[in-house]
């Protein structure tokens, strides 16, 4: 756990980094945008089949199997915390939509495969990978859905927009994994030069978004306090316990549970943002539990299976 802990301490000076070159005037608002797409369309993309190349680890059809069997199982639990929850707490009805959001789509890609990659190790990625595909299959069907009501009108579903870099990357990583592809040394090198520089620049970006956000505004809403400890903390503690009871592949449980740790993502604010819906729950969801995950994914990997 120490070691852990020391990993997101460094995670969290990178994120200070961040605030600083926005205060320093080293990066603006627009240059962190354009970072922000650098990470998505290139550098995650790249950083998910190098280490697939790199990484020695052997994944049979049958542990691919098993992965989105709990990774499905996974996202039907968060869809009832998502409902339930809220409810218990009085959250008022306008706001569920949000609060669902929140639950389900976790930001398991932007900061979840620098983390895995920097508490786990390379074995994690091929279960970050399956996460994210499952993660790509709800946001783009059950996630519209969502915004739907958040709206009241329907959004028609582009099922065209999961054919994106992130899936792409992920279907050509696991298919390095189970066939055993592999390329050219030179090759090998450009990638890992380009995947290196992944886990900063997502934490810079992260320390911008920091500095250019009203935090006592957003930090405001004691609901999202509970929410977000429920979330990202007792509901993965519980995973842990439950999934390392059944399953004896110690990597697997844990690569699943801390992807269920992860703070919610931007994405679902893009998506409400686009078809017009209210994104003040969400932002304050998504800044609140990220400043919170520095603190819980210590606590919940000591629940990790041995």
């Amino acid at each position: 756990m120490l070691l852990i802990f020391s990993k997101m301490v460094t995670i969290a000076l990178l994120l200070a980094v961040g605030v600083l070159a926005y205060r320093l005037g080293i990066v603006s608002r627009s240059g962190s945008r354009e970072i922000s797409a650098l990470i998505v369309k290139i550098c995650c993309p790249i950083m998910i089949i190098s280490n697939a190349l790199a990484d020695e680890s052997v994944l049979t059809w049958g542990t691919l199997g098993t992965a989105l069997a709990v990774c499905l199982g996974i996202y039907l639990v968060l869809i009832c915390l998502g409902h339930l929850l809220p409810r218990l707490m009085g959250v008022p009805d306008r706001e569920r939509p949000s609060y669902l959001m929140l639950s389900l789509f976790g930001n398991v890609g932007f900061i979840g495969i620098p983390v895995s990659l920097s508490v786990l190790g390379p074995a994690s990625v091929p279960y970050v990978i399956v996460f994210n595909v499952m993660y790509n299959a709800f946001f783009y069907t059950y996630g519209y859905r969502v915004i739907s009501k958040g709206v009241g009108k329907t959004i028609p579903l582009k099922l065209s927009a999961m054919v994106n870099e992130g899936t792409v990357s992920c279907l050509i990583a696991l298919a390095i994994y189970l066939f055993r592809i592999s390329v050219p040394e030179i090759v090998g090198q450009t990638l890992g030069y380009v995947s290196s520089c992944t886990t900063f620049l997502s934490m810079l970006v992260l320390g911008v978004t920091l500095a250019t956000t009203p935090l006592k505004t957003v930090l405001a809403n004691p609901r999202i306090y509970l929410f977000s400890l429920v979330r990202i903390l007792a509901l993965p503690i519980l995973l842990a316990l439950v999934l390392g009871f059944f399953f004896h592949d110690p990597m697997m449980v844990s690569a699943l549970v801390l992807m269920s740790a992860m703070p919610a993502g931007n994405m679902a604010v893009m998506l409400a943002s686009q078809h017009g819906m209210d994104t003040d729950t969400l932002t304050s969801g998504i800044i609140t539990s990220t400043l919170l995950c520095l603190l819980t994914i210590p606590l919940v990997a000591h629940f990790f299976p041995q």
